[in-house]
């Protein structure tokens, strides 16, 4: 009889386990695009929040301490990130730059691009002097940079590096979060460990 409990025991409570790992693999997938031109001039920098969890993304280009354009809301505004049921697994930070003159000729333009967490400690992705058509930047957040990603929330920042002689000057034409979250278990479900653990312990005492 006994043996017969611990068996039964063991099968419930791995088949709830197994269950559940299948239920946890789905991985959903979250965006947030801003594509309003922003003009960036020598010394000024453009400003992204990210915020995957409700309407409150906003993008505006500041020079020093002030705001020297209108705040654009995102055009794809994501709002179904709930930081309490899911865990970021990856996530990628792009932007479309273009140069602000007018395809005469090619000057090399000296951008610096910044990410910032809740707690506003920052990282730069890149610092770097580059010809400007239309390009394309994109950064694989992965590191740190997942953990501040936990709130669904991120602070980018793009500048116009003073250089000196060089009318320095770009404009981001888009920028885009996209992130791909797994759900996380329920508290509950470790419970489903106890039958196992329980008719193994038996088997092994039966023994």
């Amino acid at each position: 009889m006994r043996k017969s409990l611990c068996s039964l025991l063991t099968v419930i409570g791995l088949a709830f386990i197994l269950q559940s790992n299948v239920m946890a693999t789905p991985i959903s997938t979250y965006e947030e695009v801003f594509d309003t031109n922003l003009r960036v001039k020598e010394g000024q920098r453009a400003i992204y929040y990210f915020d995957l969890t409700g309407i409150g993304g906003n993008s505006f280009v500041k020079d020093g301490g002030t705001r020297v354009s209108d705040k654009f809301l995102p055009t794809i505004d994501e709002t179904n990130f709930n930081p309490l049921d899911l865990d970021v697994v990856s996530a990628v930070l792009s932007f479309e730059i273009g140069g602000m003159d007018g395809g005469n000729f090619a000057p090399r333009e000296r951008i610096k691009i910044r990410v910032a967490g809740e707690n506003g400690t920052g990282e730069t992705l890149m610092n770097e002097t580059v010809f400007l058509g239309i390009d394309t930047f994109s950064f694989d957040l992965t590191g740190d940079w997942l953990d501040w990603l936990d709130d669904g929330k991120l602070k980018t920042v793009a500048i116009a590096v003073e250089r000196g002689g060089f009318n320095n000057d770009f404009k981001m034409r888009s920028a885009s979060l996209y992130v791909e979250a797994a759900q996380i278990p329920n508290p509950g479900t470790l419970l489903l460990f106890a039958p196992a653990l329980f008719g193994l312990m038996l088997a092994g005492r039966k023994k």
